[in-house]
Order: C-alpha cells, then structure tokens, then sequence
C-alpha cells in the first residue's frame, strides 16, 4: 500500500481529498496531513511517502514551491498538485517543476480515481526498478546506494531467501555473461538472476500460510531441475525468515555459500548453517599431482593422460567443489604451458577453462573437455579445420536454428558435430562475439518473437514451448530482460497496429 501527504491550508479542502482518497483508492493511505509547504517538507524528511498531493494556493510556502523542493530532494516522490480554473495556466506551467499531473477544483471523485489508478502505475514501474536495482547490486557484491530505503522497495514485515542455480558458477571471464533474470512486475516474489542459469528468491512471510520454508524450498527445487533438461541444479536457502534490512548480509551469505558447494554434475539443496565438505589432500592426490607434475616437467605425454584421468576419479568421487578443481586445473594449465608453450595465451587458457566449468553437465563431460584442451597442448590433435572453417561453424548455426524447440545443450552440439567445446566456445567468440548461450537465448527470442508477428493471439505457453523452453514463466522473465516487455505486452503492441 502506497502512502500519501496531502497538504492543504483549508481544512474544507483538506478533508475533502482525504474522504475520497479513503472511499475510492484503497491500495494507497493517509500517512499525514500538513497545512502548508514548510510544514509538509518537515513531514517528508522523516516520514518520507510515495506520493504527495498539494494545493497551490497556501501561506508559507505555495505548493509550487513545495513541488520543486521535493523534486531537487525527492526526486522519487510523485506530485500532484489540485487548483482552481483560474490557476489553470499556472497550474500547467507547474508541470516544469516536477508535477507529475494536477486536479482541478471543485474536485470530481471518479477524475480523482483514474488519477490515482495512473500514479499507482507509475509507482509499480518505479519500485520494481529500484527492486532490482537493489537486488543487482546485492547479487555483484556492489555497495548499495546511500538512498536505498529497503523497508521503502520491500515493503513485508519478513522474508524468506534461498538461491538456485544451474550448472557451474557463472562465466567470470567473458564480456557478455548471459542474460540477468528479474521477476515480473506482477509477481509477490521479487526474484533474480546474473544470468539466465541462476534465480535468487525473496518471498513474503505472509506468501506462505502455514507451510514450513523448508518444505517450499524442496518444491522449488524440483521445479528447478524440471526447467532444463541434463542440468544439475544447486539450491541454498535460510531456514528463517529476516527483516529486510538484513537481505544484503543475508545475500553475501547465501552466495560465499553457493560457491563453496557446487560440484560439477551433483544436484543438492542444503541449508544457510549446513555444512560443507572441508578438503584436505589425501596422500594418494599429493602423490598423483607430484607425478602428474614431473610428466609434464619432461613432456611425458603418453603417460600424462592416463594419470590426469586418475586424479578426475578422485575429484569425482571424493565429491570435491568446482572451486578446488577449477583451481587445480588451472594450476595443471600454467604447468603446461611453462613447460611447452604453444599458441594458446594464459587469458585465452583462461576464458577455455572458464567455459568448460560453466557447461559441463557432468564430471564425465568436464574431463573429457579438459583432456581435449591438455591434448591441444601437448600435441596439437585439436588443430582447427582450415579453410571451411567459417562454413563449419555455419553448418552449426543451421543445426541450433532447426532445433530450437529442443532443449539443445552445448555438449549435444559437440557430440553431434564432433568438435571439442572449448573449439566450439572459441568459435562463437570469433563469429559472433557472444556465448553459446547467448546465442542460443537471442535465436529462441527471435523465433518467439516471429511466432507472435503471425499469431498476436497464440498461448504464451505454446509459444515458450516452439522455442525451447518447458516453463512459461521462465520463458516470460528472460524475454522481459531481452526486449523490455513482457510477452502479453509485445503481442497487444502488435495487434494496436
């Protein structure tokens, strides 16, 4: 519920726009009354409303006034402002000073009704940008800005909090990192993601009723792993619910924790305060690093390979996080390449580990695309195709074109053209200038979009399934975050035409 200042030096007046505000705008309240300007601008400094309604006719200091000042302070706060017929011009003029819109006396209550139905737009859009603005900044660890009223954005008592993602952690390396998730304006639960693989979740106390979260949190986990086919998903969540001004220490939490627990191809929800396998080298993996360090010291590579697949067994089975793998893989690459240069510099190394971790389904997959990119290395096998190139990677943007109502992953793509990822995501860098993924969103957002060109009446259900995706409501917030709108919104557009 919006809250309102009406000020107005005339108690007659006064009364008269809170009694209609009471009767026919219940989804705003009264959060004060002031009789003039500088008794208002008092009011808002330390109750701060959403909206402000004025007269413009008063001692002190005039609404216009008024309006301006809270316009330079309060830049977020809605004016408006009521006049009589003789103040007409002045009151439109008014609009340079920061009015959103004004009244006229003698006050009509259904004019004030569809004035207030259009502030309470405005204000919808207004908050649920400042929302994920807030949300944004929590989720890429950035400080929030010195006017971030949360109590203002989120207005519940409590709330609840858990986070899901799919697959690895997210790209660190590349310049575009997928497409951010943000809920829809219309939704109770505020919801986002820093790419279309991950979903961090604020939900009322009051959304669920009886329910224990913990129950809720296992349902959304299954409607996780449901979305995409031959993920894995990993779920965090806070058993008890917080005031929100403890969202951003809860956020901070809530990811370490999330990059502390992934491990490749292992899907798991645990709790805020569960815990986390700690790591210690087993004698067994000192030993077979040391040897796998002297193999490449002496450019062993015969050998080299059999024993890299030897410490994938432990990893995997140990249970080990991407984290502490990520890291030994890299340390493997920097010994490789101190020992035999090649082509390939560190930051490119860099963005073809980093892609191999963000789409492996399965420790199976990681190993296999790791030995691909050691074997490049150590022996050039994976030495690109020439001249047809170009022509290749064509033949692979038809093949994702023709299956774009399938849940086509990247793995797939390299098992079925028979080229390794880390060539594949090297491709789609040189010709596209994107991701896999990437690419992958904007064709299905395009074809989408194609779909309601020819059919502005069709389900978005069936639309979201001609294009690859199993749950609408996914489908519905990654095209918002790809074109600005939500699809109901796009196809009305096209049938206004």
């Amino acid at each position: 519920m919006y809250k309102i200042l009406v000020v107005d030096d005339e108690p007659t007046g006064l009364n008269h726009v809170c009694l209609i505000l009471k009767k026919k705008c219940p989804q705003f309240e009264i959060m004060n009354t002031a009789e003039n300007g500088k008794q208002a601008l008092e009011i808002i400094s330390s109750e701060q409303p959403d909206m402000l309604i004025t007269d413009i006719r008063m001692p002190v200091m005039d609404g216009i006034e008024l309006v301006s000042q809270v316009k330079k302070e309060y830049p977020e706060i809605l004016s408006v402002i009521v006049s009589g017929y003789s103040e007409f011009e002045y009151a439109k003029s008014a609009l340079r000073s920061g009015v959103c819109d004004y009244l006229l006396k003698p006050l009509v209550p259904s004019d004030m009704k569809n004035l207030m139905d259009r502030m309470e737009l405005k204000l919808n859009a207004l908050y649920y940008e400042r929302r994920n603005e807030i949300l944004k900044s929590l989720c890429h660890e950035k400080e929030l800005r010195k006017d971030s009223k949360l109590e203002r954005y989120f207005p519940a008592s409590n709330y609840y909090t858990a986070i899901f993602r799919w697959n690895g952690l997210p790209s660190r390396f590349a310049k575009k990192n997928g497409v951010e998730i943000f809920s829809m304006e219309e939704e109770k639960i505020y919801l986002y993601g820093r790419d279309e693989m991950e979903a961090l979740y604020l939900i009322p106390e009051e959304l669920l009723y009886q329910e224990s979260f913990s129950s809720f949190a296992k349902k959304l986990f299954k409607r996780e792993q449901k979305q995409k086919r031959g993920a894995y998903v990993t779920g965090v969540f806070c058993g008890k619910q917080i005031p929100i001004g403890q969202l951003p220490e809860t956020a901070q939490k809530l990811y370490r924790k999330l990059d502390e627990t992934i491990v490749i191809g292992k899907s798991q929800l645990i709790t805020l305060d569960g815990q986390v396998l700690s790591i210690n080298k087993s004698q067994k993996e000192k030993e077979l690093l040391e040897r796998i360090e002297r193999l490449i010291h002496y450019q062993d590579n015969d050998k080299l390979l059999p024993e890299l697949h030897n410490i994938f067994l432990i990893w995997r089975d140990g249970g080990y996080s991407q984290l502490y793998v990520e890291s030994e893989v890299k340390y493997i690459m920097r010994l490789l390449q101190n020992s035999c240069p090649l082509k390939m510099n560190t930051s490119e190394i860099e963005f073809m580990v980093d892609d191999v971790f963000y789409y492996a389904v399965d420790t199976q997959e990681l190993e296999d695309s790791i030995m691909l990119l050691i074997q490049q290395y150590t022996s050039q096998a994976g030495k690109e195709r020439g001249d047809n190139r170009e022509q290749f990677f064509n033949s692979i943007l038809s093949f994702l074109n023709k299956h774009i109502q399938e849940a086509v992953t990247l793995g797939e793509v390299c098992r079925e053209f028979g080229v390794s990822q880390t060539s594949l995501s090297r491709m789609f860098r040189s010709y596209k200038e994107t991701s896999f993924s990437n690419y992958l969103t904007e064709i299905r957002i395009e074809k989408a979009k194609q779909i309601m060109q020819q059919d502005p009446d069709g389900y978005v259900k069936d639309i979201a399934e001609r294009c690859g995706y199993t749950d609408q409501f996914y489908f519905s917030r990654i095209f918002r975050s790809v074109t600005g709108i939500c699809p109901k919104e796009y196809m009305d557009k096209i049938k206004k035409r």
